[in-house]
């Protein structure tokens, strides 16, 4: 057996699946339990986001997935701490109220609070009490909290996006190590964030082999891929499989509305900027009314709010997009490969397509 089928094999045996695809966890409500039932039910891995989700929201999707599918699915943890609330939101707030006045919506409302950093173990104490097979964890060093997982009996995965934190991972005992290129849509995974809101940005291609070389565990390729020739390459770059995001937001069971479907599909490469514009943290999204508003305030001297704080003082706008069907008013996650993003499917029939796909290519490419 060469290398490259072993590390597959070794993920596929992980995991307990049947094809190296797993669908990226993405919070706000993209990932639903039916989307991660259908990505699991056709022998990929699902994996349900439990950022922004409340303990009884989480019960609830737990309950709603292990209705719909006795096969192995993931939940995911995002561990950046909440920054202490800002003292002075007002130049930001009128930012957003300009906003909201070109757009026909009432100025700023109070905000909620966020989160308490201590709502990621409660939540991931209910997960393993529930018996679910797979743990990921995002944006920041798990720490600890990889050994309790394994405890519990579960596979303990971790993001990186640089060479160093996979070696931390890999040290700290983590079961897999997804790399995360810059093409990726979404938060960026890297632990620590400047004060001056940069982050390491290493291509899929460059990282993923180096992180293969650095450690000695499964990883999986993620960032800019969305079909089986991103498949086949991540492959061969020594990955045991790949993590995709953008590509199952199409799948008719994700939770994204039609505005947000239809920027997609007529997105190009192009169009999306890493910008603290979404939460206060880096992440790639599609450029719109909201993330260009908040750039050119940042050119006059407004800076984003800190992490999470940004996301809560739009959070109406979030909702005016998804009751209106508005793009412009909401954070479109989305990574570089989008304009392979070509239409809408069912789940199933993209994990069908891909596996179909992958063998002609290894074919063609063996003749």
């Amino acid at each position: 057996m060469t290398a490259l089928a072993s590390a597959e094999s070794a993920l596929l045996r992980l995991f307990g699946i049947r094809h190296p695809v797993v669908q990226a966890p993405m919070a706000g409500g993209w990932t639903t339990p039916e989307l991660v039932a259908a990505v699991s039910n056709a022998g990929a891995l699902g994996a349900l986001a439990a950022a922004r989700l409340t303990t009884p929201q989480l019960e609830d999707a737990l309950e709603r997935v292990r209705a719909l599918t006795t096969r192995p699915f993931a939940v995911n943890f995002l561990l950046a701490a909440p920054a202490p609330p800002p003292r002075d939101t007002q130049a930001m707030d009128a930012v957003l109220d300009r906003l909201r006045a070109a757009h026909g919506l009432p100025p700023s409302v109070a905000r909620p609070a966020a989160p308490p950093a201590a709502l990621v173990d409660e939540q991931l104490g209910l997960v393993l009490a529930a018996g679910v097979p797979i743990v990921s964890f995002a944006m920041g060093d798990p720490g600890d909290r990889i050994a309790r997982v394994q405890a519990a009996g579960a596979v303990a995965v971790a993001a990186a996006t640089t060479v160093a934190e996979a070696e931390l991972l890999a040290a700290r005992g983590a079961d897999a190590v997804v790399a995360q290129g810059a093409e990726a849509g979404g938060h960026r995974g890297t632990f620590e964030v400047g004060a001056d809101g940069e982050v390491p940005l290493v291509g899929t291609m460059a990282l993923v082999p180096a992180i293969v070389d650095a450690v000695r565990v499964p990883v999986l390729a993620s960032g800019g891929i969305m079909d089986a020739r991103g498949l086949v390459a991540a492959l061969a770059l020594g990955a045991g499989g790949v993590q995709m995001g953008t590509r199952f937001l199409l799948a008719h069971e994700s939770g994204a509305y039609p505005a947000y479907r239809r920027a997609l599909i007529a997105a190009r490469e192009t169009d999306t900027a890493v910008t603290r514009a979404i939460s206060g943290r880096p992440a790639r999204a599609l450029r719109n009314a909201l993330v260009d508003a908040i750039a050119a305030a940042g050119d006059a001297g407004v800076s984003p709010l800190p992490y999470p704080h940004q996301a809560l003082a739009s959070g109406d706008l979030y909702a005016a997009a998804r009751t209106r069907d508005d793009a412009a008013l909401a954070a479109m996650l989305a990574g570089q490969g989008l304009r392979l993003a070509r239409a809408e499917q069912p789940a199933r029939a993209i994990v069908e397509e891909l596996v179909a796909e992958r063998t002609r290519i290894v074919q063609a490419l063996a003749r």
